[in-house]
């Protein structure tokens, strides 16, 4: 029997859309559908077409209920989900530059950042500020203090704008005195 990725790709839609929204899927599942009694054979092709419906953005690969990153080879058990909507906290502006806190804009992480890259440099910031709360001396909170810096540089959340059309920064402006006024009025309202 001959099974197109076409077939796959159907079989593990059709499986998460009868699931709740946040729930998985083994890639076996897919496999057992389409050949019960002879899936095994299966299971590359299944998590090749995985792969490929994660690039796309169809769905999320995870493994201990963490998405994780397409740049490296999949080892171990996965499971598949549908990709969690962006959710946040804080208002977002349209163009997606900004979030609001308290009435301030903090400028957001360049979107165009590889996952992989993001990954590491949020790890980076997160392990700077661990560093920050610790450090005794002067000279400890001082380079703690770099390294945040230079890795929300690498983020784009500070230093040059990562967009290219020629707006200015209003990073730490407050929105009602910024162009974005008018939208963040709407939302105080």
């Amino acid at each position: 029997m001959h099974v197109t990725d076409e077939q796959i790709c159907n079989t593990i839609s059709t499986l998460l859309n009868c699931r709740l929204p946040t729930a998985t899927i083994c890639p076996s599942e897919a496999a057992r559908v389409i050949a019960p009694n002879d899936w095994r054979p299966l299971m590359p092709q299944v998590r090749a077409v995985a792969i490929k419906m994660a690039h796309s953005g169809v769905l999320e690969i995870r493994q201990g209920n963490c998405s994780i990153a397409l740049d490296q080879p999949l080892r171990g058990p996965i499971r598949l989900g549908l990709k969690a909507p962006a959710t946040s906290l804080y208002p977002t502006t349209p163009d997606g530059r900004y979030f609001v806190v308290r009435g301030r804009l903090w400028r957001k992480t360049n979107p165009d950042l590889p996952a992989s890259i993001r990954d590491a440099l949020v790890k980076q910031l997160m392990d700077a500020r661990r560093a920050l709360r610790r450090g005794h001396s002067d000279a400890e909170r001082s380079a703690a203090r770099e390294q945040v810096d230079s890795a929300k540089r690498a983020l784009g959340e500070r230093g040059p704008v990562w967009w290219t059309d020629g707006t200015p920064d209003f990073n730490r402006k407050l929105a009602k005195n910024t162009p974005y006024r008018d939208w963040h009025a709407q939302l105080t309202e």
